[in-house]
């Protein structure tokens, strides 16, 4: 395939190297690949499932399971006014975060501008200010985006509960999902959802999910 990749533009702030990826990117032939990063002074995240312990909030229930907050988020995101109510695409990757600290992380081309990216958080209820997102490489915007209508939101609570029913067949200690996130693989132009790992005493497994929250894989690693 000539089509050349534009690696996920958060590197840095969320811990990956490259999109749709379950763990770590394959080495890329040199001259195809794009990473880009967001400009100096981002406040984004180092750890893709964790936050630090001064950021920690207590969280009053499961965000990843409320259907309700997701699809809030969705629409308030959506409902920016720098969007002029605008259909929207998003870049690679959408991420959301359960446990201590629960937010969702998006990488929005701009509407208005489609050369531009910008990083985009939700947290405590509302959406951050747009921080830049620098990309660097060469490699065909259309290749990595996605409209935003085809990214739903509330999805991710019915991957919740597939993720906790599995959790608890197979006796793990953990049962409440913690991090899951849509994947758009470039090369491939393949899209689903992929989430953290389920882990037991004696095995480790993944759980990955079609666009449309559908169980597509559940393999012992």
């Amino acid at each position: 395939m000539n089509q050349k990749l534009w690696l996920l533009c958060v590197a840095a702030v969320l811990g990956v190297s490259a999109c749709g990826q379950k763990d770590s990117a394959p080495a890329t032939p040199a001259g195809q690949s794009q990473s880009s990063q967001p400009a100096a002074g981002s406040n984004s995240d180092n750890n893709e499932s964790e936050a630090t312990e001064d950021n920690a909030q207590p969280a009053s229930s499961n965000f990843l399971a409320d259907a309700a907050a997701l699809q809030k988020a969705e629409d308030e995101l959506k409902a920016l006014p720098q969007f002029g109510g605008k259909e929207l695409s998003v870049f690679q990757d959408v991420r959301f975060y359960g446990g201590k600290r629960p937010r969702i992380t998006v990488e929005v081309q701009d509407p208005n501008n489609p050369d531009n990216i910008d990083h985009y958080e939700y947290e405590n209820g509302k959406w951050s200010e747009p921080q830049p997102v620098q990309i660097s490489g060469g490699g065909d915007m259309k290749d990595n985006v996605t409209p935003l209508a085809q990214v739903k939101f509330a999805t991710v609570a019915e991957i919740a509960k597939a993720w906790s029913e599995k959790a608890k067949e197979v006796g793990a200690a953990e049962t409440e999902l913690d991090y899951a996130f849509f994947s758009l693989f470039v090369p491939t132009q393949k899209r689903s959802w992929r989430t953290s790992t389920i882990e037991t005493d004696r095995a480790k497994y993944s759980l990955d999910f079609k666009l449309d929250g559908t169980v597509e894989s559940f393999e012992k690693q």
